[in-house]
């Protein structure tokens, strides 16, 4: 599993995962942002562009979308952007890509986290599980998805060490 590091922290409403995918930048970009792909690993596609200043609509179980109003694109680099589900105060998603000698490491910075950080630590560890099977050109069944991600949250016992 090329999770590097895992974060989480309460006082801040902050997580913070650092995963490497050996693939090129384009192809995790390509994959990460495209509409096609995006049921796979997250949810789907209802509306708005990647453009700076469109509402992207994302629904990720039927009737439950959040929203995101795209703030910075630099392709194969990096995504800025808010994030807002029903009943949730708005908070902020960034995604960095940057280029390592295997491929492309990914940092996922989630702040202003309003709820229990950890749910979104173990969401998001859960979608880039999904999100690697998806560049290995082997998908897993969002069938299992609930699944995974309650694994993944009983394990979080063990605090995982901040970053450096």
């Amino acid at each position: 599993m090329p999770l590097i590091r895992k974060f989480a922290d309460d006082s801040s409403g902050s997580v913070v995962l650092r995963w490497c995918f050996n693939v090129s930048a384009d192809r995790l970009w390509n994959v990460l942002t495209g509409c096609q792909a995006l049921p796979l690993w997250l949810g789907t596609h209802r509306a708005g562009n990647l453009a700076v200043g469109s509402t992207v609509k994302i629904e990720h179980a039927e009737g439950y979308i959040c929203e995101s109003l795209i703030e910075r694109i630099d392709p194969a680099t990096a995504l800025e952007m808010s994030w807002k589900f029903p009943e949730e105060s708005e908070s902020k998603v960034s995604w960095i890509l940057r280029s390592v000698p295997i491929g492309v490491e990914l940092v996922l910075t989630h702040s202003n986290i309003s709820v229990d950080v950890a749910t979104y630590l173990a969401g998001w560890e859960t979608h880039l599980t999904y999100l690697e099977s998806v560049l290995l050109g082997a998908p897993q069944s969002m069938d299992q998805f609930w699944d995974l991600y309650r694994e993944i949250y009983e394990s979080l016992g063990d605090s995982p060490a901040p970053l450096p």
